[in-house]
């Protein structure tokens, strides 16, 4: 029989938000543990337990089968006992597999080795024990309370090296026999120990685990300025936690306007702290909180606004900025502008674009001859309803050319009932609407071909090497001027000057032409973009440590 080695991982950590996904050494957390698990000696199906999309997604990504666990075993307050038990019965009916042992290996514990839960197993494939847990050796001079008084709880004052051993638990690996987890819990009458070596029993449970307490009585605060509604969508929500997520020595506050309700509401989504503030007032709450660096993701930013940072000596770092306030910025990263006006503090171009890190663990799907999935997105609003608009001029070539098609909008997507109605009435199509993923780059990179808005999303689909079609939803994105025949990308232009007939010629003749689709995806591939958000980091820490 197998062994079942069972990661719990859920999603609503409130020490440090979204901890389990949290880049450690360039690396989401989950991923070490799964490693070891892969690695370890030991014949066993590897499941990670969750009720978190993201955390499931990224766990299929490192080799680990997904589990997922009910609301009610998702609290904090819930014990892991359970949540174990659940796993295993799921899994031996999903699998149809019967278990030898269960091995419980916490995400928490990054530095846990392969050879660990090697020797744990072994312990307890000794028929000696019910259960074998990994634990340190954590001698110390202990005291006790009893009736009021402090008590010693050792017999000789000594150094700690000559005191008797004392384990703790480490909680990285807990083993039991299957006959021990049918009675309910995981630790029976004979428990066996394994001792793991003092570096390797780090458990990361908040922010001072994860660098020194001096660094955490020193760290920077950045205020991270976001705008987000209807008219701009969410990207800049987006990438600013993406980035917040990075800067994980630092203190952290987003301060947003209250127009900007989409982007307030996906930020707490993400356990961070948000400050709202009036309509016009942006610069006297970031001024308040006293940050030694802003970073502004709000577009064109002000002369007058600007002129309130600097005049109290504040570093600022501003992305997309093309507004008169940008030359007095200390930096300034403009991925989509390449034609700025040259300057020392301006980035331009799609070597500084920040990929999200579901586009960085995930390998390109390969290219085939015939067209067999395409991706419509338009973004979380499109304002000019391009979807429907765009599904009208392709589908009938989808039906006859047996293609099946994705449709992803935003949740500020106005006119999903109407497409959906649409779509309901039309026989022979294959096709499925998806409401505000948090997994698209999987959607992306199982498209052939893909149409979309001239924003972040041209990026994306390029680092995946998806042949597109741009249609811009307004002036700004025609800026934009990465989507051009040069880098691969067929640019239709402006949404008001693309016509049906234009977009359904356009995609007949990018689906008949097998050479011109490998045309387009060699052009994209040219550019370095996984990297992107490693410079744009190392930036931003040059400026903040002067």
């Amino acid at each position: 029989m197998k062994n079942l080695i069972i990661i719990p991982a859920r999603g609503g950590s409130k020490g440090i938000p979204r901890k389990n996904l949290r880049p450690l050494a360039g690396r989401p957390l989950i991923s070490y543990s799964i490693k070891a698990a892969l690695d370890a000696d030991v014949k066993a199906r590897v499941v990670l337990s969750t009720d978190d999309d993201e955390i499931a997604l990224f766990a299929s990504r490192f080799g680990a089968d997904v589990i997922f666990r009910g609301n009610e075993l998702s609290s904090d307050k819930i014990t892991l006992d359970p949540v174990i038990i659940d796993a295993f019965h799921k899994c031996e009916k999903k699998y149809n597999e019967q278990y030898k042992n269960i091995i419980t290996i916490q995400p928490t514990s990054p530095l846990i080795r392969n050879q660990d839960i090697t020797e744990v197993v072994k312990l307890l494939n000794s028929g000696k024990f019910d259960t074998v847990l990994s634990v340190v050796d954590d001698r110390h001079l202990c005291w006790q309370e009893v009736d009021g008084k402090a008590i010693p709880a050792y017999e000789q004052r000594v150094n700690r090296q000559q005191l008797p051993s004392n384990f703790r638990e480490t909680g990285a690996v807990i083993a039991c026999s299957r006959k021990q987890i049918e009675t309910g819990t995981r630790i029976g009458k004979n428990v066996g120990i394994s001792e793991v070596p003092h570096e390797t029993s780090f458990d990361i449970d908040n922010f001072s685990d994860f660098y020194l307490c001096e660094a955490m009585l020193m760290r920077k605060k950045i205020v991270f300025t976001v705008v987000g509604y209807a008219e701009v969508g969410l990207g800049h929500a987006f990438r600013a936690v993406m980035l917040a997520n990075e800067l994980v020595q630092y203190d952290i506050l987003f301060v947003c306007e209250q127009k900007s309700n989409l982007a307030i509401e996906y930020i707490k989504s993400h356990n961070y702290s948000v400050e709202i503030a009036e309509n016009s007032k942006l610069a006297d709450i970031v001024i308040k909180n006293k940050p030694d660096l802003v970073i502004n993701d709000i577009l064109d930013t002000t002369i007058s606004y600007m002129n309130k940072l600097t005049e109290r000596s504040i570093p600022t770092v501003n992305f997309e900025d093309m507004g008169e306030g940008h030359e007095m910025a200390n930096l300034v990263i403009n991925a989509l502008y390449p034609h700025q006006v040259p300057q020392e503090n301006v980035f331009v171009g799609p070597k500084y674009f920040c990929l999200r890190d579901e586009f960085l663990y995930i390998g390109t799907k390969e290219k085939t001859e015939q067209v067999t999935r395409v991706l419509i997105t338009f973004g979380g609003v499109d304002e000019g309803n391009l979807t429907k608009s765009t599904f009208e001029a392709i589908y009938k070539i989808c039906i006859e050319n047996d293609i099946e098609l994705d449709i992803i909008v935003g949740p500020a997507y106005p006119y999903e009932k109407e497409l959906n109605d649409l779509i309901d009435t039309i026989d022979g199509l294959k096709c499925s609407v998806i409401k505000h993923t948090k997994k698209i780059s999987e959607h992306m990179n199982q498209a052939d071909v893909a149409i979309t808005s001239g924003g972040r999303t041209v990026l994306e689909l390029a680092s995946l090497k998806v042949p597109t079609i741009v249609i811009c939803q307004n002036e700004r994105e025609m800026t934009h001027t990465f989507a051009s025949s040069e880098n691969g990308i067929i640019n239709l232009g402006h949404r008001e000057s693309v016509s049906i007939k234009v977009i359904t010629d356009t995609f007949l003749k990018i689906i008949s032409d097998h050479k011109l689709r490998t045309l387009m995806s060699q052009k994209v591939s040219e550019f370095s973009l996984l990297k992107g958000k490693v410079r744009v980091i190392s930036k931003i820490k040059s400026i903040i440590h002067g």
